[in-house]
């Protein structure tokens, strides 16, 4: 085989890979989810219930915007405190009834529960190499069954 007919089939053969990806492609190979921008950095995806209620948030930093990158993207206990606060007012939380002993530590993981009469809410962080307050934020709500869970957990207690 001459040099034009290595140059032929190498083109042919990175040619699909070349290709752009268009958002009907994407929607065939992954499932596609909505997520909204709460704050500058802050990013909320929801879970939604079979009724379009939600049922669950996950809140995060994104640690690449439109401006830059944010390296420290964990959360203070008041800038997580505040988006919780902008997303589910305490009336629509319900009653505290989270108790004294509400924090874990497994490994380089911190996980508090902050329970509530009608949410439960579970902030994540790291222990390492430096102590974050909150990584991931995930309020869900304790009544509302989210449809992709149907069928493995019945609620969350």
């Amino acid at each position: 085989m001459g040099r034009a007919g290595f140059v032929l089939l190498f083109t042919l053969g990175i040619a699909p890979a070349a290709q752009s990806q268009t958002s009907a492609d994407l929607s065939v190979k992954y499932r596609q989810i909505t997520s909204y921008e709460v704050r500058p950095t802050v990013v909320m995806t929801p879970k939604y219930a079979p009724d379009g209620q939600v049922c669950e948030m996950i809140v995060e930093k994104r640690p690449k915007t439109e401006t830059g990158i944010v390296f420290a993207f964990s959360f203070t206990e008041k800038e997580w405190k505040d988006v919780v606060d902008q997303l589910i007012s305490a009336a629509e939380r319900g009653k505290d009834l989270t108790e004294r002993l509400n924090t874990s530590v497994d490994g380089g993981f911190i996980t508090a529960d902050y329970t509530y009469e009608n949410v439960l809410i579970r902030v994540q962080g790291i222990t390492r190499p430096e102590p974050a307050s909150a990584v991931v934020i995930t309020i869900a709500w304790r009544k509302r069954v989210c449809a992709a869970q149907r069928n493995s957990q019945k609620s969350v207690d």
